[in-house]
């Protein structure tokens, strides 16, 4: 049996390919996930993922993460459109145009305005999809979902008894979208500024295992520069959104190399020279995409979206099985990002 840790990174809509890539993996009895963080849309993923599979095991976990974004869909104003004209889909382009001028316009409002309704609409998803009461309890895959203090200026990383519904949409609070989220008096916008996904929890206690998978749905480089003030802002928002794993994936690294063949008394020390890592990246298909994929929530593009995930999972696994439990996947990748 391969023992892997997860590590799942926000990225709106595009957290389908996400749950494509776990229900992969949930396939093959050969690989079990002793641990999960998330930030955002994994966040979502993690909780489900741990839930489920406190309930019923693999199974559980599948249809967990099924109802997740069926229910994200469900609940999204495009799904709602797509579910009534199921005879007449709108091509990619025309719904993602539509996204881009409803973008604009939003811009020169904020969610405080008093125009815009002050719940949240996140909150029905997550409480419709998601076993809150099992995922505070479980205790075979323990779950970690990360939001940034909007006032402190760091990550705070919830896990246990903390994982509540209002943990959840912290996680994934895009400022410009929602108002932060109040948990004991502080106020926490996405977890995707400070850490998307976080990775200490997975080695910080010994979690019987030093394969750390990493699910990146927000590609490191992009081809062109980009002119328009759409993609300008869109290219930022990805350079900002990766920076903290290009952070942590730097620091690992570095570490690694210092600490290489030294008889180390620190255990988390002793842990992170034997780390392995992996990544499973969304690749070409969903840099096409753009940012504003992230927003499209019709039913048919999140299992378009899963589709790839599984096909993305079972590519990597083709070329780098035997890596697990031996040795690092991602070491070529890491040498040329940092």
């Amino acid at each position: 049996m391969d023992r892997i840790t997860l590590a799942l990174q926000g990225g709106g809509a595009h957290g389908a390919f996400t749950w494509g890539v776990l229900d992969r993996l949930l396939d093959d009895p050969s690989i079990e996930i002793a641990a999960v963080s998330g930030t955002s849309a994994g966040g979502l993923n993690a909780a489900a993922l741990a839930a489920g599979l406190d309930t019923n095991g693999r199974e559980g976990a599948k249809a967990g993460l099924h109802r997740l974004w069926e229910t994200v869909a469900a609940r999204s104003p495009l799904g709602a459109i797509e579910n009534s004209l199921p005879f007449f889909p709108f091509p990619r382009a025309v719904v993602h145009r539509a996204i881009e001028q409803a973008q604009n316009f939003n811009q020169f409002l904020s969610p405080y305005s008093p125009a815009l309704p002050s719940a949240n609409a996140l909150r029905r998803v997550v409480e419709e999809a998601i076993d809150l009461p099992r995922l505070q309890a479980q205790t075979l895959v323990p779950c970690f979902v990360s939001a940034t203090d909007v006032e402190a200026g760091s990550v705070r990383v919830f896990s246990g008894r903390e994982l509540t519904a209002d943990a959840l949409l912290a996680s994934a609070c895009l400022p410009d979208l929602f108002r932060a989220v109040e948990i004991d008096g502080r106020h926490y916008w996405d977890g995707g500024y400070l850490g998307n996904p976080v990775l200490t929890p997975l080695f910080n206690e010994d979690r019987g295992t030093a394969d750390l998978l990493i699910v990146q749905v927000t590609p490191f480089a992009r081809p062109g520069v980009p002119d328009t003030a759409e993609e300008i802002m869109a290219r930022v928002n990805e350079i900002t959104f990766n920076t903290s794993l290009m952070r942590d994936l730097r620091m690992l690294t570095e570490v690694k190399r210092l600490v290489r063949g030294e008889d180390l008394d620190n255990p988390v020390m002793r842990r992170i020279a034997d780390l392995r890592l992996h990544m499973i990246s969304a690749g070409e298909e969903l840099t096409r995409r753009g940012a504003v994929g992230k927003l499209d929530t019709r039913w048919s593009e999140l299992e378009t979206l899963r589709d790839l995930g599984r096909t993305a999972t079972d590519r990597w696994l083709d070329r780098h099985r035997r890596d697990i439990g031996h040795r690092s996947s991602l070491a070529f990748e890491v040498e040329a990002i940092v």
